[in-house]
């Protein structure tokens, strides 16, 4: 989930005046139409130097090939290792009654698994067919308050089969791909009170996985954390540990007129079947994604190297000048699980570090696990050291950050996103120098209209997707009418496809095994654009689910995957005698990529897109790759991945 606490949007954004002037002025028959990008050409990013290795558990896969957790991997990178389809079409929405506010994730099948925000329907956990969106099979329960995006890892007990976890407020759940449920436990948590417009509490962000101990950790939102035994669920801890944070002010009124409330509140009702009848759903999760009445509001990253605890909250009370039972800074909590002598384990805080603004994003670990990345919300990223917490650079990015850090295991890139642009910063060491900024540019915006980005980015192997929209833009807040995800350019932020979509998301741009993308349906920002200007005809009612950007033109997916994979052998095998290790997971992302280029090579052939005479030379080449994939003779590995990228104009 997007958390932004304490926001600029938390204030008063809108005036009854401003609202009605703009919607006088703007003129009739406003719709963005969707830019046309040709297909693009291939991308001149290419990795330089040693990578950034995580930890090699079995359980967890490194490096992920598609989005196992709420930010792809334990750290929240954002990053997977394959290639993401440069041309996307938008093909289906499933589950339009679901309020999709973390997730999906995948298996390594491809189907999907998503945790609704307050139902109707008494589903907690859904599995999804990756192909047509239809419902696989579900979980019920009562406890509807949601469990965060599930996480999907291998089994350790039964090798290529894989296990998916979810964690609710009260209890937790193991199944496998097929439906069956390995077990489900109570949390130590007290069952939740009925439903009501105060939810923040007692939603639980995603479990997490904590590799020297094998164990799964629940964070939720009065600040509480669980941790379970990840084989039985077996709970670990005496009783759940407590985040010292004090709770943040409250919810200033807001300025929207009554109208414009109801009638958003009555575009999302049908999305939150589980609330009061007479609840305001738009409060409801605004409240949650601002962090408005809870301590976290922030999905957390635990290091797989040490097994070190990273969450946002809020800060102890005094901490911010004054004892007055609220706080109004946030701060980042190095929690570790202390193991020895249990069961009962405990948990001890190593240190936290403050900071003016609130807590506005989850924070992202490197890959090594040497730093820690917030950004709050008066437009700083801050860079903080993970061993003691010491704040080792900031930089402002000119607005909030949305959702997270996007981190990639090369090049120490980072990808930061906030409402006016995706910006590039490289972290030098002490200092972060920002590299590009690109504002999508996904619609023809005519009139007063303007594109805006809308969510934080996800970075492939030869691209990054951004969500994107075009709009109204009153008072800085974006009223987006259409929709869509952007691809840009690693090297150049260029932008190189766009696909028009149907819904907007508070969550992760989720990308699966085949490279596309599956969005959960979150609507906010165009409820309150619904509410606006529906009438008007500009934008469409607003739906709940999820919404696939099917990859299109599969002969250049596998013309970037397989140029990556030869940029990388190079790359590789360059640095394989300084950084063995980086060489090792270089190797096992090439392999990624050529098994990326087979999966996707049977419907590039059926769509006309690939001569079955072109696959076999190209595959020929992918086998004495991959025959070469060891440190010496990733050279040859290289030429033959060439060979197969130099098939390809």
């Amino acid at each position: 989930m997007k958390a932004n606490r304490k926001i600029e949007h938390a204030r008063p954004v809108f005036r009854s005046l401003v609202l009605f002037l703009a919607t006088a002025m703007v003129a009739a028959g406003c719709t963005p139409t969707p830019i046309h990008y040709d297909p693009p050409a291939k991308t001149g990013w290419t990795p330089d130097g040693c990578r950034a290795v995580q930890s090699d558990a079995p359980a967890l896969g490194a490096p992920v090939s598609f989005f196992r957790g709420l930010h792809a991997d334990t750290v929240n990178s954002d990053e997977v290792a394959i290639s993401l389809a440069p041309v996307l079409a938008y093909e289906w929405t499933a589950e339009p009654n679901f309020y999709v506010a973390e997730g999906p994730t995948f298996d390594n099948e491809g189907n999907l698994y998503i945790s609704p925000l307050f139902p109707g329907e008494p589903v907690v956990l859904a599995s999804l067919d990756p192909a047509t969106g239809a419902r696989r099979w579900a979980v019920s329960g009562t406890t509807l308050y949601g469990g965060g995006a599930p996480l999907v890892l291998n089994d350790p007990a039964s090798p290529g089969n894989q296990i998916i976890y979810l964690g609710l407020y009260d209890r937790a759940i193991a199944v496998r791909p097929d439906g069956t449920i390995v077990w489900d436990v109570p949390t130590g948590l007290p069952a939740p009170p009925p439903i009501s417009e105060d939810v923040g509490f007692y939603h639980c962000f995603g479990l997490n996985y904590q590799v020297q101990a094998d164990a799964l950790v629940g964070v939720t939102g009065d600040g509480h954390v669980y941790v379970l035994d990840r084989a039985t669920g077996s709970r670990l801890l005496g009783t759940p540990y407590v985040i010292p944070g004090e709770l943040p002010p409250p919810a200033p009124p807001s300025s929207l007129p009554d109208n414009v409330i109801q009638t958003a509140d009555d575009a999302l009702r049908h999305l939150f079947g589980a609330l009061p009848p007479d609840a305001h759903p738009l409060k409801a999760i605004t409240d949650i994604l601002l962090g408005f009445g809870t301590k976290v509001a922030n999905y957390f990253a635990i290091d797989p190297h040490t097994g070190r605890m990273f969450v946002a909250a809020t800060a102890p009370d005094g901490e911010d000048g004054t004892v007055d039972g609220v706080s109004k800074y946030g701060a980042l909590y190095c929690l570790e699980l202390v193991t020895s002598g249990g069961p009962p384990c405990t948990i001890q805080e190593r240190f936290h570090t403050s900071f003016e603004g609130g807590s506005a994003s989850s924070p992202a670990m490197n890959a090594d696990g040497t730093r820690i990345y917030v950004g709050d919300n008066i437009g700083n990223l801050i860079a903080v050291d993970a061993a003691t917490g010491n704040k080792v650079w900031h930089i402002n990015v000119g607005a909030q950050i949305f959702g997270s850090i996007g981190i990639s295991s090369d090049g120490s890139e980072l990808y930061a996103s906030n409402k006016d642009a995706v910006i590039k910063i490289m972290d030098q060491g002490d200092t972060g120098v920002e590299v590009w900024r690109t504002a999508p540019e996904g619609y023809d915006a005519p009139g007063t209209e303007v594109n805006f980005n809308l969510n934080l980015a996800t970075i492939g192997a030869n691209q990054i997707f951004v969500h994107s929209g075009a709009g109204l833009l009153l008072n800085d807040y974006p009223m987006p009418f259409k929709v869509g995800i952007g691809a840009l350019d690693r090297q150049t932020g260029q932008v190189r496809y766009f696909a028009d979509g149907r819904e907007e998301t508070v969550s992760a741009i989720s990308v699966g095994p085949d490279g596309g993308v599956y969005l959960g349906h979150s609507p906010l920002r165009r409820a309150v654009a619904w509410a606006l200007f529906g009438q008007t005809g500009w934008t469409e009612p607003v739906t709940g689910g999820v919404g696939k950007y099917g990859p299109k033109r599969l002969d250049l997916l596998i013309r970037d995957a397989v140029c990556a994979g030869a940029a990388r052998a190079r790359n590789a095998f360059a640095n394989a005698g300084t950084c063995p290790d980086s060489a090792a997971v270089d190797i096992r992302q090439i392999q990624a990529l050529i098994d990326q280029s087979r999966r996707s090579s049977s419907k590039a052939i059926a769509d006309g897109d690939l001569s079955a005479e072109d696959w076999a030379a190209i595959e020929g080449y992918l086998t004495t790759a991959e025959a070469n994939l060891s440190s010496g003779t990733l050279d040859t590995a290289a030429g033959a991945l060439d060979q197969a990228c130099s098939l390809f104009p």
